[in-house]
C-alpha cells in the first residue's frame, strides 16, 4: 500500500491559481472523434485499446477508471512518467489515447502535435478550449482537474499569512498575469483560502470514496 508523505493539514492554503481539467486526445489520423466513438471502439476490442496516462493514481488514471465504469468498457492502461511521454506516445502512435490535462494537450497541439481533443473534464468549457465539448455534454459526468495553488508551512504568523494571501490575490487578478497564463495554456481559477480549503476537502472526500469503489494499484 502506498502512503502519502504529507497531508494538507500540515500547510496553510493561501490560494488556488490554476484549474487544468483533464481530457482525452487521439491522433488526428484516428477515426475516433467523440467519447461515444471511443466507447464503441473499446467495446469492439475489450482490453485492447491503449490509454497512456501520467502515472498510476494520477488524475488522468482516475479519469480513465471512471470512464471505464460509466461506459462499461475496459482499456489497456499504459502508465507513463509524465505528460511529455504521453504526448510522445500519441504522436508516435504507440498508444491509442492520451489522457492528460487540456492545457498540456493544447500546448502540444499548438506546437504541431497531431492531436485531437475529445473532451474536457470541467463544469463548463474553458476559455482556452471553447470548441472542445465537456465530458458532461457528451453524457459522461466526469469532472477531474489538476488544481495548482500556493501553500505555506502551518503556523505562519497571522500578519505574514495575511500579507501573502493579499499578494497572491493581487497577482492573480492582474490583467498582465492573466494574459501570460493564457499564453502558457494555464486555465485560471482563483480560490481564496477558505474556498480553496473547502474545495480541497471535497476533492479529498471524493477520492476516498472512489478508492472504495475503484481501488487503483501499481499494476
Amino acid at each position: 500500500e502506498r502512503k502519502a508523505q504529507y497531508s494538507a493539514d500540515k500547510f496553510e492554503l493561501l490560494a488556488n491559481i490554476v484549474d487544468d481539467p483533464g481530457n482525452f486526445s487521439v491522433h488526428t489520423d484516428s477515426p475516433i472523434r467523440s467519447l461515444n466513438d471511443l466507447a464503441a471502439a473499446a467495446k469492439a476490442k475489450p482490453g485492447e485499446l491503449t490509454v497512456g496516462t501520467t502515472g498510476v493514481g494520477s488524475d488522468d488514471h482516475l479519469a480513465l477508471l471512471l470512464f471505464q465504469k460509466m461506459a462499461g468498457v475496459r482499456f489497456n492502461h499504459i502508465p507513463m512518467k509524465g505528460a511529455a511521454d504521453v504526448k510522445g506516445g500519441i504522436i508516435g502512435k504507440q498508444i491509442d489515447v492520451a489522457a492528460m490535462n487540456i492545457g498540456e494537450a493544447l500546448q502540444a497541439t499548438a506546437g504541431g502535435a497531431p492531436m485531437r481533443q475529445l473532451g474536457q473534464m470541467s463544469l463548463a468549457r474553458t476559455n482556452l478550449a471553447p470548441n472542445v465539448p465537456t465530458f458532461a455534454e457528451q453524457g459522461m459526468r466526469i469532472e477531474m482537474a489538476s488544481l495548482r495553488g500556493i501553500a505555506a508551512p502551518k503556523g505562519l504568523p497571522p500578519d505574514i499569512r495575511r500579507a501573502l494571501v493579499q499578494a497572491v490575490e493581487k497577482a492573480a487578478s492582474d490583467p498582465e498575469f492573466q494574459a501570460k497564463a493564457v499564453q502558457y495554456y494555464a486555465p485560471l481559477r482563483y480560490l481564496a483560502p477558505a474556498e480553496f480549503e473547502k474545495v480541497y476537502k471535497q476533492i479529498d472526500e471524493d477520492f476516498r470514496k472512489l478508492w472504495t469503489e475503484l481501488p487503483w494499484g501499481e499494476k
